[in-house]
């Protein structure tokens, strides 16, 4: 996920990211906010933190930005503990951002990623390859996406990993092959960084923490405060006005619990006064059910489709 996602944030403000996320392109000074206790006092870095997880395979419809599409994620426990996570985005159409009209690309692009987890859910890598082709240039009869969101094809492939004995991580980016970029930044014990916050937050819906701050590191060093309130409920329809939802997905059969996040920082919330919203199963919290949020114009989605738990290999 890491640089691709952020990068998508970033020209969509508005990252599955994959918590998917749409939270890299939060932009908050990093103290935490008066009255909300961290979320790491609550959730400390246990052993058995993976074990909230189960072994799943889940599919999603996601629109990530302008890109548009299925996703999928495949949880898996190692036998050393560590916790392995496979996602893959399979974009068919594309929108664009000035129309907004929406056309299917002519061959189908696809970001995968590889992370591997700690299990306390600490970062060791995340692996994520892109294979975007510029066939998609013919998308539209006047509008390249080459040249409108040239980023894409910047680099192929960036790896982040952990180093120092995990106090520190490392980026690479790589295009065909080659080292395109290289930078690396600290890893501090209280930050969780972007690719795994939607499974801390998950367990903080597990453990019924309904109101917490937490510090966001996005893939370059940068951390970020973030306020977050769960609210349970059946009917997400008023999180939802300012953005392009389907309505029928806000009423569900079972409560789920939602996760508003925004800027920690009321400073920085008068400039980017937007939220983020992931809404988890409440009695399988490892399941995350919808996502959307950021500018309402550019939002990110998705919406789990299926979700298929496998046995636990002894």
């Amino acid at each position: 996920m890491s640089d691709f996602f952020r990068r998508l944030c970033a020209a969509t403000p508005g990252r599955w990211r994959s918590f998917f996320v749409c939270c890299a392109c939060i932009c908050a000074y990093p103290q935490l906010a008066h009255g909300f206790d961290s979320l790491l006092h609550h959730v400390r870095l246990e052993p058995a933190l993976a074990n909230v997880f189960r072994d799943v395979d889940a599919y999603a419809d996601v629109q990530d930005g302008f890109l548009i599409g299925t996703g999928s994620e495949r949880v898996r426990h190692l036998p050393d503990g560590r916790l392995s996570i496979e996602r893959v985005r399979h974009y068919t159409s594309v929108r664009r951002s000035d129309t907004q009209a929406v056309a299917k690309l002519p061959e189908p692009w696809e970001a995968t990623a590889s992370i591997l987890l700690e299990p306390t859910l600490r970062l060791i890598r995340a692996d994520t390859k892109l294979n975007f082709k510029r066939s998609g240039d013919s998308a539209f009869r006047d509008y390249k996406l080459s040249e409108k969101h040239a980023w894409l094809f910047e680099s192929d492939r960036s790896l982040l990993r952990s180093v120092d004995a995990g106090r520190r991580l490392q980026l690479q980016t790589f295009q065909h092959g080659k080292l395109h970029k290289q930078d690396t930044y600290d890893y501090p014990g209280d930050a969780i960084p972007l690719e795994v916050v939607g499974m801390f937050l998950a367990v903080a819906v597990q453990r019924g923490v309904d109101r917490f701050d937490f510090n966001l590191l996005v893939p370059g060093g940068d951390i970020h405060g973030v306020r977050s309130e769960v609210t349970r409920t059946r009917d997400l329809r008023r999180f939802a006005a300012e953005y392009h939802v389907p309505r029928q997905r806000l009423v569900t059969a079972e409560p789920l619990a939602l996760v508003d996040m925004r800027l920690a920082s009321p400073i920085k919330y008068l400039f980017y006064p937007h939220h983020f919203y992931m809404a988890f199963s409440t009695t399988h919290a490892d399941e995350l059910a919808m996502m959307w949020g950021g500018d309402p114009d550019t939002n990110l989605q998705a919406f789990r489709r299926e979700r298929t738990p496998l046995q636990r290999s002894p």
